[in-house]
């Protein structure tokens, strides 16, 4: 019998996924599947639950939302064992790439079906991530959606952060390093995506694949708040490369990003509290086993 190792952040999803995870456990049980739940106590602690439990279980199963993810992959790179995840966070876009349902039943349902597939994950400085980065606005966005009200969750949370943090953020002189070439740019928002949406569903990376070895890279130049508007339906159609005159999109392995002052960074939906004036960001191929939902 198949085994499962269940890791839940109690803080996931603002707070919500407490009663997510006894809806899960509850489900588990009726499916009669060999399970132990563990919950986190404290950042950084996911990766640890995840190396000891590689030994005796044969799946992790991430229960929340894409921070959650982000805690356990150190602890499972490169091991061979699958990673599942059943959504319970606020945005929840790493699933997206993994054609994964935002449903928990269905979600689970995709577990016991147990495809597994190996993608890449990416590194930014010392930090590891599975579906992306932002830098500028919309990791000032990111910032601004945690002191909304708790009760909005997903794309109307960042919808409010969003309009929250319009004509606010002041763009900042980036120098940007990749693909043997280096500019230097007022930039409003640089996004870097191993998956295809950020907040929710903001498709900023649209084209990326979980598998391609490459990153995928968004570079937007400075534009008005009226402008923004205008254009941002595109941003939900994934269609962004249609804005030309503002929108540059690339794909690397590698990219350095300076900056004289620092800049607001999220990593996968978190806040980056690490080093934001140099970041080296790069590629990790074939680094982790998940299960995924394509036939």
């Amino acid at each position: 019998m198949t085994t499962y190792k269940l890791i839940a952040n109690p803080a996931a999803g603002r707070g919500k996924s407490k009663a997510i995870v006894l809806e899960i456990v509850e489900l588990f049980k009726k499916k009669g599947m060999s399970f132990d739940l563990e919950l986190t106590k404290g950042p950084g602690e996911a990766a640890e639950i995840a190396r000891r439990a590689l030994h005796d279980f044969d799946v992790i199963v991430a229960i929340g939302g894409d921070g959650t993810v982000n805690e356990i992959i150190p602890g499972m790179l490169f091991s061979n064992k699958p990673l599942g995840i059943i959504p319970g966070g606020s945005g929840n876009d790493f699933i997206k790439s993994l054609n994964i349902p935002n449903n928990i039943g269905a979600a689970i349902e995709v577990i016991l079906k147990g495809k597994a597939s190996v993608i890449d994950v990416g590194k930014i400085n010392d930090t590891y991530f599975a579906n992306g980065v932002g830098i500028g606005f919309d990791a000032a966005v990111n910032r601004a959606s945690y002191e909304i009200n708790h009760s909005k969750r997903g794309l109307l949370l960042y919808l409010c952060a969003l309009v929250k943090t319009l004509g606010k953020y002041e763009p900042v002189p980036l120098t940007i390093s990749m693909n043997g070439s280096t500019v230097h740019q007022e930039t409003f928002l640089l996004t870097v995506g191993n998956g295809t949406t950020c907040g929710g569903g903001f498709k900023l990376t649209p084209h990326a694949r979980v598998d391609d070895q490459l990153l995928d890279v968004t570079i937007v130049k400075p534009l008005g708040v009226a402008r923004l508007l205008w254009h941002l339906p595109k941003v939900f159609a994934g269609t962004i490369e249609k804005v030309a005159k503002y929108a540059t999109m690339r794909t690397t392995e590698k990219l350095t990003i300076e900056s004289a002052v620092p800049v607001p960074v999220h990593v996968d939906g978190e806040i980056y509290e690490g080093n934001s004036k140099t970041l080296e960001i790069e590629v990790v191929p074939e680094a982790l086993t998940v299960i995924e939902n394509f036939s």
